[in-house]
Formats: structure tokens, sequence, C-alpha cells
């Protein structure tokens, strides 16, 4: 707790999350053609999820947006690639009415958290 104020300190997310008014964007490595989609791990360039779709058609992109929306329980709707559509490093924006505690969940995953 803040002692100054009586409220909780914010959350100290890692670099690869940012918050925004509205939404979180979350930087992806992406690891298409896997045997199974996961949360490989977190890492100083973003969090490495592995897909089991392949790299063709926009299908590896569909799988991440499902995954994602899957594990963090929101809407495939409010899941966009703003970066990276054909890269393996991508920029996810999620829209949330409350982006610290959706930061705070997509920090936890993959995590034991």
């Amino acid at each position: 707790m803040s002692i100054a104020r009586g409220r909780p300190a914010p959350f100290a997310h890692p670099g690869w999350i940012r918050i925004s008014p509205g939404a979180v964007s979350v930087d992806v490595l992406a690891r298409p053609g896997a045997s199974r989609s996961a949360v490989v791990r977190h890492d100083p360039r973003g969090m490495v999820i592995a897909l089991a779709a392949p790299p063709e058609k926009g299908k590896a992109n569909a799988e991440l947006v499902g995954l994602l929306a899957r594990l963090i329980d929101v809407p495939r709707a409010a899941v966009t690639i703003v970066r990276g559509e054909s890269a393996r490093h991508k920029t996810v924006r999620i829209s949330s009415g409350d982006p610290n505690a959706l930061a705070m969940r997509i920090a936890a995953i993959g995590t034991g958290g």
C-alpha cells in the first residue's frame, strides 16, 4: 500500500507490456508450426508463444488471437494484431475496461501465476 494515499502501488509490469487508456499492448514472439499452442516463456523481448497452426494464409495469426483471448478471458474481437502480421515478432492490442487488471493477468500467463 502507498502510505501517502492509502491505495495500492501501481503494478510494475514487464517492458513488453504497455498500458494505455482502454487497452494493453503486448509484444509477442510467435513460433508457428509447433506441436501444440501454448505460452512457452516470457523473454525480455516479449511473450514467447508456440502456435500449432502453420505460418500460411493467416492461420497462425488466427490461432494467436484465439489463444490469447482464451487465456486472458476476453472476446476474440478485443484482440488485434497491430504490428507484425507477417513477422514472428508481433505487437498485439487487447481492449479492456480495466487495462491495469488485464496487464496483471497477461503477466501471470505462463508463469504458474
